[in-house]
């Protein structure tokens, strides 16, 4: 990056002939066929913020009004001074290139002053300001950091969510925000729950009111009543899912012999079977229907098998299970779906190491199985 920098600073031109490379004095790019900017800026760009040069030209028609490098250097100083990195740098510039001409001292310093009086500082300051480029940009930073953080519970919940959604700042609370919480809660969603939407898609909760009606009313009608523990999750799914592929997933899910009420009952019993890729959902149900020996009525009323990890858990447990019954061990004949369910101690506590006498290797086998995988 240093090299790069340099390398820049000795190809270009003198700064008092830079206004004659500059563009227009209008700071925001065109809306169609814009200019191409001065190739200075677009060197800039690269050597000092670690752009690739296509991000560069692209970004470089944000700011292709600038006359000098002043403002530039001032801000890059001042990150720097408040601990970014290269790699948080040039993801602040890609997301939001304006910061470059902003005023360091009148107008960045005082609103790292802000974030830092919001209890960011250190990681967590530099995770927020290359995350989300508003939090440089808007007056009001402060006062959505406070309605987010108190929708979140803490700047921790903050920080992930806007890890997903770098535009969470941006939203006006009133026009946008409001009404969609309004909704979801006079449906019956409560706060906890809609902690777990934020959480898993961020992008929701500052959706139009009208595509959340909609999706409310697709995961009513696939079974999961609004008023239920499960009805956030599903909610999540669907909004993360286009309509096209939602119909795309079932038609697939079919072809597992499922009826049209076994696919809402799996649905209702793992939501997170429409975003599982079709490799997984094949993979699994072809392990759990021909080497296991289970019905697709049995797997679609325990869905959540679906979402275990097929190396991991579901094929050397199935294989313990058969040591047992081999022996002749009661253990080997229990119910499938309870022995994947548990926990990972539970399950050596109660079938490997009761049975460690008359099957010694057993434990090591499963050791050796689960490692393999896990490494792999």
């Amino acid at each position: 990056m240093w090299l790069a920098a340099q390398r820049w600073r000795l190809m270009a031109p003198p700064r008092h002939l830079l206004w004659f490379f500059s563009s227009s004095s209008s700071p925001p790019p065109p809306s169609s066929s814009p200019a191409r900017s001065p190739e200075f800026i677009v060197e800039y760009l690269i050597g000092a913020c670690g752009l690739s040069r296509d991000e560069a030209e692209r970004a470089s028609r944000y700011i292709s009004h600038i006359k000098s490098l002043e403002k530039p250097e001032a801000v890059l100083r001042l990150l720097r001074k408040q601990g970014l990195e290269d790699g948080q740098i040039r993801r602040l510039v890609l997301g939001r290139p304006t910061v470059l001409v902003a005023d360091a001292e009148k107008t960045l310093e005082p609103k790292i002053k802000a974030l830092l009086g919001a209890g960011f500082s250190g990681a967590d300051l530099t995770r927020l300001i290359s995350s989300s480029g508003a939090a440089m940009a808007l007056r009001s930073v402060f006062d959505r950091i406070q309605f987010w953080r108190g929708l979140l519970g803490d700047n921790q919940n903050l920080l992930k969510a806007i890890d997903r959604n770098p535009h969470l700042l941006s939203f006006r609370i009133d026009e946008r925000v409001a009404p969609t919480l309004a909704y979801l809660r006079s449906m019956g969603i409560p706060n906890s729950k809609i902690l777990t939407i934020m959480m898993r898609s961020p992008y929701l909760v500052t959706s139009n009111v009208d595509r959340i009606k909609a999706l409310v009313d697709l995961v009513s009608a696939m079974g999961i009543s609004p008023g239920t523990g499960i009805f956030a999750l599903a909610l999540s799914n669907v909004s993360n899912i286009s309509r096209s592929n939602l119909a795309a997933k079932i038609e697939f899910l079919r072809t597992f012999g499922w009826s049209q009420a076994e696919l809402l009952l799996a649905f209702r019993r793992f939501p997170n079977i429409i975003n599982l890729s079709r490799e997984r959902v094949q993979a699994t149900m072809d392990f759990l229907l021909k080497e296991a020996g289970c019905s697709p009525s049995y797997v679609s009323s325990r869905a959540v098998l679906l979402g275990l990890s097929l190396q991991k858990r579901l094929i050397p447990r199935l294989e313990v299970l058969r040591s047992l019954r081999i022996q002749g061990l009661p253990e080997g004949d229990r119910d499938l779906y309870s022995v994947m369910l548990a926990p990972e101690k539970k399950f050596i506590d109660k079938f490997i190491l009761p049975n460690s006498q008359k099957l010694p290797e057993l434990l090591e086998f499963y050791l050796t199985a689960t490692a393999k995988t896990t490494t792999s």
